[in-house]
This record gives structure tokens, sequence and C-alpha cells, in this order.
């Protein structure tokens, strides 16, 4: 895999756009199934098929029934996650295009991305993170496609409170917004309606949180703006630690 230093904003809107027809088709899937907990719920069914085409080079389920998704090996560990039910389609589908399009174009750099996606709204936490651990993977950050109408929430440190601007993790959210849409993003220190996660996070999404459980409500211009941000935002992420002053 050759690395992308270059983020070729043209290139990946384009064909985010081609996209559009199969991307709208995953998305009224996932919100039509029903989505009980367990590996075996055809959510998360249907949300593999998308993954195998895209495609992700491992995928696998956890003992937690968590649906998990590798691409990329590099040094750096970037986990996505978003609630697989009718709320959370549209992060999912960003989520699974977001890494055909790194695919697609290659964009690689020195990441491996994680993608991850459950029905069970409890997982969230120490416990689930101890069982990621056990499992090999071991987040330096975290991203939560859930709607945020396009806003970068700052959720949570490593141990306590919220993350601030100067962070790597916000930093890069930043450089890929600014990269993608020419313009600065709107930013909020938001707490997650969960329990801590005990790794550095932050929220963006497509859709307003106030009308997530009406997927067909979200406008295709967010959905396709968010899988171009989930695309760009590991390489992203890499070269913001690179630089001087960032930790590594």
């Amino acid at each position: 895999m050759t690395p992308a230093r270059v983020l070729d904003t043209q290139r990946l809107s384009t064909l985010a756009h081609e996209y559009e027809r199969e991307i709208l088709q995953f998305r009224r899937d996932l919100a039509a199934v029903p989505a009980p907990n367990g590996h075996e719920s055809p959510v998360i069914r249907r949300i593999r098929q998308e993954m195998e085409k895209a495609p992700f080079e491992e995928i696998r389920v956890d003992p937690m029934g968590q649906l998990l998704a590798r691409m990329g090996s590099g040094s750096h560990v970037i986990l996505m996650d978003a609630q697989a039910d009718p709320a959370g389609a549209v992060g999912v589908a960003g989520m699974v295009y977001g890494g055909k399009l790194i695919n697609e174009l290659g964009m690689y750099d020195d990441f491996t991305l994680w993608v991850a996606a459950s029905a069970r709204r409890d997982r969230r936490g120490p416990e689930w993170l101890q069982a990621l651990k056990e499992g090999g993977i071991h987040p330096d950050c975290m991203l939560i496609a859930e709607p945020s109408n396009l806003c970068i929430r700052m959720r949570e440190a490593e141990l306590e409170g919220f993350l601030s601007e100067s962070h790597p993790l916000v930093q890069a959210a930043i450089a890929t917004y600014e990269a993608l849409f020419e313009l600065p993003p709107v930013l909020s220190q938001s707490p997650s309606p969960l329990r801590p996660i005990g790794v550095p996070a932050i929220a963006f999404g497509p859709g307003e949180e106030e009308i997530s459980a009406g997927a067909d409500r979200v406008p295709i211009r967010h959905l396709l703006q968010a899988a171009q941000f989930y695309a760009a935002f590991p390489m992203m992420f890499v070269e913001t630690i690179k630089r001087p002053g960032q930790l590594s």
C-alpha cells in the first residue's frame, strides 16, 4: 500500500458522488431491517455484506456481538464506531463507504482503521474497551459516527474531562474538514450520553441530533460529505501527529 500524502479532494468528492445511489440504498436497507442484539441479526448481516464489497481486509464479530472491520496495518490505530439501528443508519453507511473510498483511491498511510457497528446500545464503556484490547485492538483515538449536523463534537480525553481544540485528534478533524469543504468547522464540547469510553474521542456525523431517528430526513449532501470526512480523516490524523510538538 503506497502512502497517500496529498489529499486529492476533487477526486474524493467526485467518487463519493458516483456512489450516491449505492450509499442511499445501503442506508435505506439499514433503516428498514430490525436490529435486535446479537451478531446474527439481519442488520449486522447486511452491514457485513457491504463491508465485504468495500473491501475491508479483515471482518469479524467479537464476543460482545460487535461487527469489526479492518483496513490498513499501520502503527496508528483509529476506531470509528456507529450504532447499528435505524437511527444510526447514516453513520454506518458513511463509515463503510468511507472505507470504500480509502480503498478505491489508495488513501493509505501509517494507520490501521477499525470500523465498528453493533446493535447493543449499552456496549460502550471500560468493559467494551477492555474487550477490544483483548481482541488485539488498542485504539489511539475514536471517532463516533453519530448525527452532529456535520459539527465536530469534542468528547472525552483519555482520563477525564473534555478534549480541547489543541488536542491532535481535534486538530486532525479540523484539518480534514477545512481541506474538504474549505470552511472552518463548528466545534463544541459535548458529553457522551453513554458511559466514559477511556480513549480520546470526538463525534462527527450527518443529520441533526434531534431528528436522528428519521434516517430518510438526513440530506444526501450530509451523507456524502460524512463519507468523504471518514475517508480523509485517518490520513490527516497521521499527518497531524507527525508535526513537531505533537505526541505520536
